[in-house]
């Protein structure tokens, strides 16, 4: 593991803003080369950084068979989002099915699962907070979720790297983390390995001001996707998903629309 990181912060995260767009990156380590010189040993993570007394989750569906929206980004602001990423794990077929929970302004789409690494966690928003737990361990009923999602493996938990995790296979990453006192980000990262994603996150210097004690890594590879307005970044992915988690003002809460129809 590569201990010396190089900061790229397009806003440093010393004395956290309410929300904000951070971009950290460093180097992936290797001697030299033709990587090195064209930037492609260069590791990212893209971050959008937000206090949950202010901001809630908005879970998005893009439905079975034709998709209501088509991407991140008219997604989001259809639903009245600041920021947002690809959502949670869903089948292969022409339906593009919920793997795991899926829950939107108030409504199960697809239930809660057990039993599988990819929906080890619950990210889900109450109307008052963000809480994010283990799923065979959840502190509320489903009927007391606004929002939420399924995801998973965890990759940090206590602060801890979660062990286990898969070493070898790079691909790009969505996740969702929170220091656990009330500061959370969305983010997405390029090509790492489960392990090398958890290692950052849980770095307690890695990241400014922001110390992650919880991270549950959403599907990524060619779905991995990013959008936010602060800086009008938009990272679009390469795959059609079923579902989007976005952040969006709590005072917009009682006036976003429900389920779009297209």
């Amino acid at each position: 593991m590569v201990r010396e990181f190089l900061f790229a912060s397009v806003l440093i995260l010393g004395g956290i803003c309410p929300a904000q767009y951070v971009q950290h990156t460093r180097s992936g380590g290797s001697k030299g080369g033709w990587a090195n010189l064209l930037g492609a040993d260069t590791q990212r993570l893209e971050l959008f950084v937000f206090r949950a007394n202010e901001m809630q989750l908005c879970v998005v569906d893009e439905g079975g068979g034709k998709p209501r929206y088509g991407s991140l980004e008219t997604a989001m602001r259809a639903n009245r989002c600041v920021a947002g990423v690809n959502g949670g794990y869903f089948g292969s077929g022409e339906e593009r099915r919920p793997l795991g929970l899926l829950c939107c302004r108030g409504v199960v789409i697809s239930p809660l699962a057990t039993g599988s690494f990819t929906v080890a966690g619950v990210v889900y928003d109450t109307g008052d907070g963000i809480r994010l737990e283990r799923s065979k361990n959840i502190s509320t009923p489903l009927r007391g979720m606004q929002e939420a999602i399924q995801g998973g493996p965890f990759l940090v938990d206590h602060g801890q790297v979660v062990p286990g995790l898969e070493k070898t296979k790079k691909a790009a990453r969505t996740f969702i983390a929170t220091d656990g006192k009330g500061t959370w980000c969305i983010g997405v990262s390029n090509a790492l390995t489960l392990r090398e994603l958890a290692f950052w996150l849980a770095d307690s210097s890695a990241l400014g001001g922001f110390r992650v004690s919880s991270a549950l890594n959403l599907d990524g590879g060619s779905s991995s996707a990013f959008w936010e307005t602060t800086q009008g970044v938009s990272r679009p992915g390469f795959k059609a998903v079923r579902n989007y988690v976005g952040v969006r003002p709590r005072t917009s809460q009682e006036t976003t629309p429900e389920l779009e129809r297209h």
